[in-house]
């Protein structure tokens, strides 16, 4: 049977480098949200010998996630989902934020765990997600809801990110949300994945990555961020990439339910809530708190 890997968000970023780590006896799937972007890629990893099939899917819809993990099923063994697609605060809306971000990461989880006999699943996370101390995120019990009521968990996480009232922060503090779901969920999955199916489940947490799209929003927060890095530079993707690869080959297997956090020592040298606040003191000046 054909041997399957799966990578999410690969037309681009962290995604694309880690097709590139990935070894050329694999059928790699590659999916991403813009068909003229993953198609573009695609070509180019054929040119190299890869034998990549692109696949165009919104992480948002449960209906495409579905249709992604049948059609891994379809091509044989599938012993590896890398799920690297989301988007940043200030891409889209809270709403649709916290729908990619977090149920997207759900939607991965769940569908493939039906399809999958056994392998691997990595989500990315997000130093972002260690920032938010507990007062300012959700309850464990609206994270629960996402099991249960889909839409009363958004609410409730779009309420939660316009804590502050000022307008300017609430994409930020959707993404810091998000990405502390998407731990939790994956560290929840951990155990009954593992018992159940043989299915290997864990996150990576990146800091700053230079990607196409941070360098388009690179400013004022990013560069606070950096000021606490060890390194004093933000991530090359294809050194995230190495990471995520050598974590979710076999030799690693009992790396199960942890977090990896890779962010040049930011968040232990003390980046947190406050460094992140920092970048709205002027624009609070004229709005409550």
């Amino acid at each position: 049977m054909e041997k399957v890997i799966v990578v999410t968000g690969a037309a681009s970023g962290i995604g694309r480098e880690v097709v590139k780590n990935l070894s050329k006896e694999y059928i790699i799937l590659i999916a991403d949200c813009n068909l003229e972007k993953i198609e573009t890629a695609a070509n180019e990893f054929k040119e190299f010998g890869y034998n990549v099939i692109p696949f165009v899917f919104d992480v948002s819809k449960r209906q495409d996630v579905k249709a992604l993990a049948n059609k891994a099923k379809s091509l044989g063994n599938i012993e590896r989902v890398i799920h690297c697609a989301g988007i940043s605060g200030t891409m889209n809306t809270v709403d649709k934020v916290i729908r990619i971000n977090s149920l997207g990461t759900l939607y991965i989880n769940q569908e493939f765990y039906n399809v999958m006999e056994n392998g691997v699943i990595c989500d990315i996370a997000s130093n972002s997600s260690y920032i938010l101390p507990k007062i300012l995120l959700p309850s464990k019990r609206t994270f629960k809801l996402s099991l249960q009521n889909e839409e009363k968990f958004l609410r409730r996480c779009v309420k939660r990110s316009k804590i502050f009232h000022i307008k300017a922060l609430n994409g930020d503090m959707a993404y810091l949300i998000s990405k502390t779901f998407i731990r939790w969920y994956a560290q929840k999955c951990a155990y009954k994945y593992i018992s159940t199916k043989n299915i290997r489940i864990f996150t990576v947490s990146p800091g700053y990555v230079n990607t196409p799209m941070t360098v388009v929003e690179k400013g004022k927060l990013s560069d606070n961020m950096l000021s606490y890095c060890g390194l004093q530079r933000g991530a090359e993707p294809k050194e995230i990439a190495a990471l995520i690869c050598s974590l979710s080959d076999p030799k690693c297997s009992y790396l199960i339910g942890s977090d990896v956090l890779c962010d040049g020592g930011c968040i232990d040298n003390g980046y947190g809530i406050f460094s992140v606040l920092s970048k709205y003191k002027d624009k609070s000046k004229n709005e409550r708190w």
